[in-house]
């Protein structure tokens, strides 16, 4: 058994944490530094939040010193480089009438607005938050523009027990990331969330290969290089600015956040694509009717540097606009030995425009333009491999690196993505208190890699799966007025997706090839073309019923029609044609809760979920090559949960608590599996498993300026009925039965501690912060290998910073670093330093 990672005819896995080696056509390997905790409050607190600033960790051992040299005007971040889709018009009748409905609506409203005075409310579109080393500039002569969103701790963990919760709001608990929080905790990307939201474990290799999940329920190894994540959806949706993300891992860089919201347990009755193990809900900063803008530079190891940008501001008394970009740069932390430079980095440019119409009181249109690029290096470092692989090796001449953080790669090894998007949202404001809503967006994604095998020949001339994406999505949106015994939000959505996948191994033409693969191989290009067309339409509602003062019920539902078609070939070797695939169901959510105001400082809340996520198919020959043509389709899977929480003030104002308890099954889980003979990975209905545990935040201020922060899970999710699954590849068997074992990416402990200490000295505001956080042990794998085990580690993060506020602007500058508390290596995983 050889223990690296597999393309094609290479020897089948690495132990990697997360990384499903041998499982695809691609780049395996994925971070494995930890979280350095979350700040967690479970009341809205009106003062500077205590956060700390932890620098970004590349190398798992020791991180990057970051020094932040300056920021102009005030607090801003550009945000995330995201996709540019193309609605069909194949299939036109819903989307019309969905179109026809909110222009009627918006006709209505437009002329009950003419009758109004023109109202500028010099209100921005979302709070502005500091962060970072910076300087800001406001003009003096214009209003500071007041926020809808309540001034938050740093990370907030809420339930269904406050009044003043959105409707639309899920029945489970919720953690709140603000902006400035974003930035000193340098969470730059979707991945690095995990290290603020207990619960939350995100692995990804690169753009086109993000695995999302939620208390242990997430995919189940889809979103895997592009030849699984076609034919699976995820099962914790992503959205941001109200669109829906199918492809989490395009959104590169999180800057210019407004906050994040992570929604745990099943979310489908409100989100509705896919969000049976939860969703992240992202929100930008959007255009102010104050001029402001905002600068920041930083440098780290490895020449890892980003330049980020934002200018706002009026452009009449009725609209404004924001603008922002990036750039970012990393040579990586991988040496490649055979030309003595380095691999695993990455070039990264981004632009976001915005502009805000308000021409009256009671409407306005937002549009927002956004593109993005990045190119990146990856690579992959091996562990070990089997005792026969070095004859195998001196037979070819070839020479490979086990262990550490370098390789052989001789030949070019590159992906490319592009990705932008346009999208309008329409609020109005009707008689008698109505609020009416209509998003539209058309996003396109597109992904090349070129992959090389790690060693000193030329096995591979080129292999990986190249990804073509274009979404286009519409939501209409009506909310009751609130305050009245039974108030709600209802809706009609449409989503189509439509993608194209080449999936490729190109063998190169020398003789060594025969040799290392067997004959037949030299020069043989493998390549498999398909294509999904992905359809849902949905209606959804939630109410709340004001039972009393102090006792609320909130019922919630959806049903979504999906409709799935897909068609691959595979030419070559194990040609093979799948002819057309079709899946359509009728896929329904629910939700219920009862929430309690037991007191002004207590509240608590039962809550149950329940989701379903769309049946999958698999464009894949391994599958009908393994299983038989029926593996081509996938059932739905089904999510059910129930949680009770209590949220309260143990001192108020100085210590405050939220803890819940949960329990989800899952049922026909969806999985890959991977076909030996072929080299090949396919999807599955994996069986039965669940996830029950218990989640803990307390909030201290024991002194005026000191912030203490602890906050944990503690999660045992296993298997409960999985007698066909996938073995290990050290045991031979076809099938092995993991029933009552662990489910993998699911650690069963995540413990977070924090501090913050800020104090005047002049007119400088210094500060200081610490993290630490400590990860259990997981399996990095579906079929729980002893060599994919990912050992428990700890990391500790350490921040010392000062600002200066200024009539004219504000600066901030620190210095921080971060550094495994225990031996931090992942067994054979890429070193990552995206």
């Amino acid at each position: 058994m050889s223990n690296w990672c597999s393309r094609g005819r290479i020897p089948r896995r690495t132990a990697t944490a997360g990384s499903r080696c041998a499982r695809r056509p691609a780049i395996c390997g994925s971070r494995t530094s930890a979280s350095c905790g979350s700040e967690q409050s479970s009341r809205p607190r009106r003062r500077d939040a205590a956060s700390t600033n932890p620098s970004r960790r590349r190398d798992n051992v020791v991180a990057p010193r970051l020094i932040h040299l300056f920021r102009l005007f005030p607090q801003q971040e550009p945000r995330s480089l995201m996709s540019i889709p193309v609605p069909s018009l194949s299939r036109p009748p819903l989307v019309a009438a969905l179109c026809a409905a909110g222009l009627l609506l918006g006709a209505h409203a437009a002329q009950a607005a003419a009758s109004s005075d023109n109202v500028n409310t010099n209100a921005t579109a979302g709070a502005n938050a500091s962060a970072k080393l910076n300087t800001t500039v406001n003009d003096s002569n214009t209003a500071r523009a007041t926020s809808n969103v309540t001034e938050l701790d740093a990370v907030q963990v809420t339930g269904r027990a406050k009044k003043e919760q959105h409707p639309q709001r899920p029945a489970s608990a919720v953690s709140r990331v603000r902006g400035e929080s974003l930035a000193e905790l340098h969470v730059e990307d979707i991945q690095d969330l995990q290290y603020v939201v207990p619960g939350l474990y995100i692995q990804s290799t690169d753009s086109n290969d993000t695995q999302l999940t939620i208390r242990g329920v997430g995919d189940g190894g889809g979103q895997t290089s592009g030849d699984q994540n076609i034919g699976m959806p995820s099962s914790v949706a992503t959205y941001v600015d109200n669109v829906y993300f199918p492809r989490p891992g395009i959104i590169r860089s999180l800057t210019d956040i407004d906050y994040v919201d992570v929604f745990k347990g099943p979310s489908g009755s409100v989100f509705g694509q896919n969000a049976t193990g939860g969703a992240i809900d992202i929100h930008t900063k959007g255009p102010s009717f104050q001029r402001e803008g905002a600068v920041s530079v930083s440098y780290a190891e490895r020449n890892t540097s980003k330049l980020t940008a934002a200018l706002s501001g009026p452009l009449s008394d009725t609209a404004a606009y924001r603008v922002t970009a990036l750039y970012a740069h990393s040579d990586g932390a991988v040496k490649n030995l055979a030309d003595g430079g380095h691999l695993n980095g990455y070039e990264r440019k981004g632009l976001r425009a915005q502009v805000l119409l308000r021409p009256s009181a009671s409407f306005e249109l937002k549009l927002t333009a956004d593109y993005g690029a990045e190119s990146a290096t990856p690579a992959r470092v091996y562990k070990s491999v089997a005792d026969s692989f070095p004859a195998t090796a001196r037979k070819i001449g070839a020479s490979y690196v086990a262990g550490g953080r370098e390789t052989i790669v001789d030949d070019v090894t590159t992906t490319a993505a592009e990705q932008g998007g346009v999208s309008a949202e329409a609020n109005w404001k009707l008689d008698g208190g109505y609020k009416f809503r209509s998003v539209t967006a058309w996003r396109h994604y597109r992904y090349v890699p070129q992959f090389a095998d790690e060693l000193s020949v030329r096995i591979y001339a080129n292999s990986g799966t190249a990804v073509d994406d274009s979404t286009f999505t519409q939501d209409l949106r009506l909310e009751s007025p609130r305050g009245e015994f039974f108030d709600y939000v209802a809706g009609l959505s449409y989503f189509r997706d439509n993608q194209d996948t080449e999936a490729h191994t190109r063998y190169a033409s020398t003789d060594i090839v025969n040799t290392y693969a067997g004959n037949g191989f030299k020069g043989l290009d493998i390549v498999r073309n398909g294509h999904l067309e992905d359809e849902m339409s949905s209606a959804y509602g939630r109410g709340t019923f004001h039972l009393s003062d102090r006792l609320d019920l909130q019922l919630g539902a959806r049903a979504t029609y999906n409709d799935r078609d897909a068609s691959f070939v595979r030419l070559n070797r194990a040609a093979f044609d799948s002819g057309d695939l079709r899946v359509h169901k009728v896929l329904p959510s629910a939700s219920a809760s009862l929430k309690l105001q037991i007191n002004d400082d207590w509240s608590s809340y039962l809550s149950y979920g329940y989701g379903r996520k769309a049946g999958g198919i698999n464009v894949s020959a391994g599958a009908a090559k393994k299983a038989g043509l029926d593996t081509l389709l996938l059932k739905p899977e089904t999510t059910r949960n129930v949680e009770i929480g209590v949220i309260g003030a143990l001192v108020p104002d100085r210590l405050t608590l939220q803890a819940d308890v949960f329990r989800t099954q899952v049922s026909d889980f969806q999985t890959q599996a991977y076909d030996d003979a072929n080299a090949t990975s396919y999807l599955m209905n994996a069986g039965d498993y669940r996830s029950q545990g218990v989640e803990v935040a307390l909030r201290a201020q024991p002194l005026e300026r000191l912030d203490l922060v602890l906050s944990g899970i503690v999660n045992d999710a296993r298997y409960t009925d999985y007698r066909r699954a996938l073995c290990p590849p050290e045991i031979t068997a076809t099938f092995c039965d993991l029933t009552g074992q662990r489910v993998f990416n699911a650690p069963k402990q995540v413990l977070a501690l924090s501090a913050r200490y800020n104090w005047s000295q002049g007119d400088f505001k210094p500060y200081a912060s610490a993290r630490y956080t400590y990860r259990g042990w997981t399996y990095g794998s579906v079929d729980n290998a002893a060599s994919a085990r990912v050992p428990g580690y700890g990391l500790a993060a350490f921040t010392l910073g000062v600002k200066r506020p200024g009539a004219n602007g504000d600066w901030d500058a620190r210095s921080g670093s971060r550094t495994p508390s225990t031996s931090c290596t992942t067994p054979g995983s890429m070193a990552a330093a995206r």
